[in-house]
């Protein structure tokens, strides 16, 4: 593949963080202006992913005029925390997944772990 070339899990992953940073829901035409100026992304590319994103259930969207405006159904936290949750689902072992998860943590984020398990954390 192409060095330039990002895959479509990449795009979505750009395409998010643009709407996650917006503080309004975006058309496809904002988001590819949002979008790395390094990119030259064709909107026909934007609006597909936008529309997998939304098929997905991972965006909402609104009639804005002719257009549809997007933005994320969860906030940047609340997804990784589900990933987190489908990959643990996936395995076969859960205490494995969590025994190495644990270990890979920093001190810093093994003791926010203790407060979010002790019922302190956010």
């Amino acid at each position: 593949m192409d060095r330039d070339r990002l895959a479509h899990g990449e795009l979505e992953g750009l395409v998010m963080d643009v709407l996650w940073d917006a503080d309004e829901p975006l058309v496809a035409a904002e988001v590819r202006d949002r979008l790395e100026p390094t990119r030259s992304l064709a909107y026909t590319t934007v609006m597909t992913i936008l529309v997998r994103l939304h098929e997905k259930g991972v965006v909402e969207r609104e009639r804005a005029g002719r257009a549809y405006a997007y933005r994320p159904r969860w906030s940047r936290e609340e997804q990784a925390a589900a990933r987190m949750g489908e990959l643990l689902g996936a395995a076969k072992d859960d205490s494995v997944v969590l025994a190495r998860f644990v270990a890979a943590l920093s001190p810093a984020q093994l003791a926010e772990l203790r407060r979010a398990v002790e019922g302190d954390g956010p």
